[in-house]
């Protein structure tokens, strides 16, 4: 049996989806085996492994009957795992709290989704049926400012209140949001079947993390294309998804030459092709990694861990590319340190 050893000869820790092949010499595949999960090597010199040995490969006889010009061709097949996008965890998880979800006997408010009203306020046929959520709004209130507000304009705080209308939502979907209110955990399905519809309702009621979960979703389910690249440029730009936004700008900086020949800037807001030129400047840089001193180095980073440090540092997540890194770079500032002789100190984070 041959063996295979791979060792990674670099200084830095990677996760990668492998596998291994052989030809012969016409060109038929004599031998492939991949990994069923993907592996970490640790750097080079370092205390993680930094190599694997594949043992029994194939069988020595039949690689030395598959030798090109007497020698043996393996291809190697990498790809790098990326890291899962950054996701805060849902404030309100508790089985306490869930175990509160649509408690018609403890609510203090019900909401009202679907159906349609007419000016006499009598019901006519609507294309939703008309669906009361009861609900707390101590739970509310600490998940959704804007629901929070419209529970005040209803007279939630005199006890007179009645149900608030809940519009541009369907009952299924603010059934979906609501829950997550109460600390629950929308399906995969569900995040499947609804993920832009919970993103609208998300965005517009400001729960940020149900949101970038729901974003987050989009991303990973969408195959983008020529045909749809700038459509979810424009939906991602109106929404603030700017993971999304991330995942459409990659798309066209990597086929930028078909683009130019393809699509049509035209209808393109300016502030968009602004964007774009960026992305393109950033993906020139070796790497993808920009030095900089200082709050610099926030311009080089990806979204995902734009969001996890604005995160780690109490600041809004839910906002531009743009708007996280101004953020972080005020807060990296109101950080630099004053030592006991009132100098000021530049030090960057450790990790950087």
């Amino acid at each position: 049996m041959v063996s295979l050893r791979l060792a990674n000869m670099s200084n830095k820790a990677i996760e990668i989806d492998l596998g291994f092949s052989v030809n012969d010499g016409n060109g038929n595949l004599v031998a492939y085996k991949r990994t069923k999960t993907p592996r970490n090597f640790g750097p080079m010199g370092g205390t993680a492994t930094s190599a694997r040995v594949y043992t029994d490969y194939e069988k020595r006889s039949k690689l030395l009957n598959s030798l090109v010009d007497g020698a043996l061709v393996i291809q190697v097949h990498m790809k790098v795992v990326s890291p899962p996008p950054f996701i805060p965890e849902n404030p309100s998880e508790c089985k306490i709290i869930q175990g509160l979800f649509l408690n018609d006997k403890s609510a203090d408010i019900v909401f009202e989704v679907g159906g349609n009203k007419v000016k006499d306020n009598a019901m006519k046929v609507a294309k939703t049926e008309l669906v009361l959520f009861p609900a707390h709004r101590c739970i509310v209130e600490n998940c959704s400012s804007i629901l929070a507000d419209m529970c005040a304009s209803r007279g939630c705080d005199t006890g007179e209140s009645s149900p608030i209308e809940i519009s541009g939502v369907s009952p299924d979907v603010f059934r979906l949001l609501l829950f997550y209110m109460y600390g629950g955990k929308v399906s995969d399905d569900d995040m499947k079947s609804h993920a832009k519809e919970l993103v609208n309702a998300a965005d517009r009621y400001g729960v940020t993390s149900l949101k970038l979960e729901a974003e987050a979703s989009i991303v990973e389910d969408t195959n983008i294309t020529m045909d749809n690249v700038m459509e979810l440029l424009l939906y991602s730009d109106s929404k603030n998804c700017a993971l999304l936004k991330e995942a459409a700008m990659d798309f066209l900086v990597e086929n930028k030459a078909d683009v130019i020949e393809e699509l049509s800037f035209t209808d393109i807001p300016g502030t968009l092709i602004r964007d774009v030129l960026a992305t393109v400047l950033r993906g020139e840089k070796e790497d993808g990694i920009v030095g900089g001193s200082g709050g610099n180095h926030f311009s080089s980073m990806r979204v995902s861990e734009l969001r996890k440090r604005a995160h780690e540092k109490g600041l809004d997540v839910d906002g531009s590319r743009e708007m996280l890194i101004a953020a972080l770079k005020k807060a990296f500032e109101s950080e630099s340190v004053v030592d006991e002789g009132g100098e000021e100190s530049d030090e960057e984070p450790e990790d950087l």
